[in-house]
């Protein structure tokens, strides 16, 4: 008996010895490698406590939103409400849609089975009006986290709110949930449209036209033509104009809970649809001690800038001197900002920032190599750049940050206080943001200011004493390299856009016309981009963390959103453990609703029980959408206008006139886009008018005949058109439309081999109304009004 109960407990310490062997081995391995078997659990087996949440979703008036249009609530509120859980507990979340149009809510940043996730018609179904969806899934990590809508525009619209995750044992203490956003009075989809008819009003309200006029007293004629030559848009750092921007819903906000001497928390994510935001603390300095939910070493700055999507974890300390101080949410084109004071007593507000010298934005812009004409670069650009960027991480350069500044940040050795490994084996993680450090003027141009009067210290985050954030300070707790032995799958992809349409894109397909990316469960996927574009764009991956390779090597940050800006590169990793497909898009509403979307597809998955695969053909549908939009002048000479009937790549169109002494001309048009940057087109269509001949019995002669012809953008946004009827006549045409001379007054000029010439003169007084004066070869002098629609 002695003997058989020897044995025994010697093969139990035997197995004891051996486990705990294996536990070690496992934790030598970098977070990024271990399975997450929690995550793998069946979302209806629970665990830990359970946390029921009732979200309903309506749209009504929120008085401190905008009594001018309706907001569309969670919960009868703007933003919607916080949800609190602790890591380990399991989410039943039941979503309740009042509304008439159906919804959806995805869970941004939370790993989670794949139908959780939220996205309709991809995986999850949508939903429906007056319907109900329960979402049940267990959190395996803690940090802070937002959810909102992928519903068409609906997260402009207020569908949105935040997410907090206590890591275990957490011991609560003063702090703040802070949700920035943006706000218009104007429906989200009239400024779509807005934005895809190129109307510029926007631009005039927020004075950054950089109108003919204004670089003449400027000096700066020469960059003006020199950006028109190569098809530059205007610059710009934003696309809309909003009304307001908000901190918890309000543009100011006063919190005497926090007193003198107090230190305290900001969990501060950005959920605005299309506004990065600068941060500053008038109390002193910001501790960033967590970005995007997960712990890093603290790093301490004085000014910061939050990409749309992002979150941060900051700390400030209220000085004890009985003043109240501002925590400041700049807009980065500068034309507004939310507060929100610490304290009691007289305010002590964050400084202003400068407005934005949009000509020496375009100065520096001008000096770059642009690639391709100031649009795209093509496939070469892409792939010079690509083999930059790999001779670069071989010889272990920095990789630039995502803001004009480069400091070190601080380095803390101290263990991570929400990153469980064990059960964040399968995050995937980023490689931080990185443009291309052979070129300096590029990194001058990031932020958009005029980067070419400050000093090379300013440059590099001492900007008179100030520290400003950037990606390549924010340095993990723990090691996140990928295991070597893993197989690698290398994935390439060049932001690309045509401003003009408005037309968003990855390698020049928008989301309609590409296939999925496809990798495969077990690999190490590494994917490398490159911003073409005059636009910086906000990055987020679905389902996955990743590391952002940046400057801090092994160390580099775990992400699940990115910034990359105009002209920049950025290259991503993560280990592939999950399954199904998973959404990758610009997280500017408006880029990703015009195209800018991908979705990563782990091959030889099983089924999605929620949507078939016919369903999955829906989600193409957004930027696939068509819209109407066109012109009426009424003059004292005729009225004449357009209409255009338009998606991402085909124009339904008209031109008519009609003056009041029955002369008429109508050229309908079918026109199909036909290169990727968008510049060349064919179409086919009519020419139907009639002319009066003097020398034919002074009488009205109809003209009917077909046309098919092609267009093309020139330099200088001169459009030339080519086109021959059914009858064998050629005609060639240049048109330069709403060409800027002051900040409202547009110019147009047209002239063809017809003998046909037309000068006309807008200007604007309202967003769809202009003051109108034209001459016209055959209709002569006219003033009047035109309305856009």
């Amino acid at each position: 008996m002695k003997k058989s109960f020897f044995i025994l407990s010697f093969i139990t310490a035997s197995i004891n010895v051996l486990a705990q062997h294996e536990h070690q081995m496992q934790n030598m391995e970098p977070a990024s490698q271990r399975t997450n078997t929690t995550l793998k659990h069946s979302a209806s087996g629970h665990q830990g406590k359970k946390i029921v949440y009732n979200l309903y979703i309506n749209d009504t008036i929120v008085s401190h939103v905008s009594t001018k249009r309706k907001a569309l609530t969670i919960n009868s509120d703007v933003p919607g409400p916080t949800l609190y859980f602790t890591e380990g507990d399991t989410a039943i979340i039941h979503v309740h849609n009042k509304m008439k149009d159906e919804t959806s809510i995805h869970w941004h940043g939370i790993l989670l089975p794949n139908e959780q996730d939220g996205v309709p018609y991809l995986t999850n179904a949508p939903i429906k009006a007056g319907a109900s969806h329960t979402f049940i899934f267990p959190l395996i990590q803690s940090g802070t986290y937002w959810f909102h809508s992928h519903t068409s525009l609906q997260e402009q619209a207020g569908v949105y709110g935040s997410i907090v995750i206590y890591p275990r044992g957490y011991r609560k203490r003063k702090e703040r949930v802070i949700m920035l956003s943006d706000w218009t009075n104007e429906r989200p989809g009239e400024v779509l449209r807005s934005l895809k008819r190129a109307n510029d009003w926007y631009s005039i309200r927020k004075n950054s036209v950089q109108s003919w006029g204004e670089a003449l007293m400027k000096g700066h004629l020469k960059d003006r033509f020199i950006s028109e030559w190569k098809r530059m848009p205007a610059m710009d750092v934003s696309d809309v104009y909003y009304d307001k921007f908000l901190l918890n819903g309000r543009p100011k906000n006063t919190d005497e809970e926090i007193i003198a001497g107090d230190t305290v928390k900001l969990r501060i994510i950005n959920g605005a649809a299309s506004s990065y935001f600068w941060l500053q603390y008038a109390g002193g300095k910001m501790k960033i001690v967590a970005a995007d939910g997960l712990d890093i070493e603290p790093v301490l700055v004085d000014k910061m800038m939050i990409a749309i999507a992002e979150t941060y974890d900051v700390e400030v300390v209220v000085p004890n001197d009985g003043m109240s101080y501002e925590f400041r949410a700049t807009a980065q084109d500068i034309t507004g900002h939310a507060s929100l004071f610490f304290g009691k007593g007289m305010e002590m507000t964050a400084p202003d920032l400068p407005k934005l010298d949009y000509f020496a934005m375009m100065h520096m812009m001008n000096k770059m190599d642009m690639g391709n004409e100031g649009m795209n670069m093509d496939g070469k650009d892409m792939t010079d750049n690509m083999k930059m960027s790999d001779r670069q991480m071989k010889k272990g350069n920095k990789m630039k940050g995502m803001n004009e500044h480069n400091q070190e940040g601080m380095q803390m050795n101290t263990k991570p206080k929400n990153v469980d490994s064990d059960k964040m084996k399968g995050m995937k993680m980023e490689s931080i943001n990185k443009p291309n450090s052979t070129d300096s003027n590029k990194d001058k141009m990031i932020m958009g200011h005029d980067m070419e009067k400050m000093s090379m210290d300013q440059q590099m985050g001492k900007d008179n004493g100030e520290v400003t954030l950037t990606y390549d300070m924010l340095r993990s707790l723990e090691p996140t390299t990928l295991s070597k032995d893993k197989p690698i799958r290398d994935i390439n992809l060049m932001l690309t856009g045509n401003m003009i349409r408005y037309v968003w894109s990855f390698d020049n397909k928008t989301l309609s016309q590409s296939d999925n990316i496809l990798i495969k469960k077990g690999e190490n996927v590494r994917v490398k981009l490159i911003n073409s574009t005059m636009m910086r764009h906000p990055l987020h991956l679905h389902g996955h963390f990743f590391r952002f390779v940046n400057a801090q090597g092994e160390y580099s940050p775990m992400k699940h959103t990115f910034d990359i800006p105009a002209m920049g590169d950025v290259t991503i990793e993560f280990y592939a453990n999950e399954e199904k497909d998973w959404f990758f898009h610009c997280h500017v509403l408006y880029h990703m609703m015009a195209g800018m979307a991908r979705v990563f597809s782990y091959d030889n998955s099983p089924p999605n029980k929620q949507v078939t695969e016919k369903d999955k053909k829906k989600i193409f549908h957004e930027d696939r959408m068509w819209s109407l939009w066109g012109t009426t002048k009424i003059a004292t000479d005729a009225v004449f206008g357009t209409i255009n009937y338009s998606n991402n790549q085909n124009v339904i169109g008209a031109t008519y006139r009609v003056n009041y002494k029955n002369k008429y001309e109508f050229q309908p048009d079918y026109q199909r886009f036909i290169d990727t940057k968008q510049f060349l087109s064919v179409f086919a269509g009519a020419d139907i008018r009639n002319t009066f001949k003097i020398m034919e019995g002074d009488r009205f002669v109809d003209r009917r005949v077909g046309v098919v012809g092609a267009r093309y953008l020139l330099p200088l946004f001169v459009l030339a058109e080519l086109r021959i009827d059914h009858k064998g006549e050629v005609r060639f045409q240049l048109t330069r439309s709403d060409m800027p001379i002051t900040r409202n007054l547009r110019l147009s000029l047209t002239a063809n081999t017809d003998w046909e010439y037309n000068i006309d003169f807008d200007y604007f007084i309202h967003k769809y109304i202009s003051v109108h004066a034209s001459y016209d070869s055959d209709y002569k002098y006219g003033t009047g009004l035109t309305f856009l629609w």
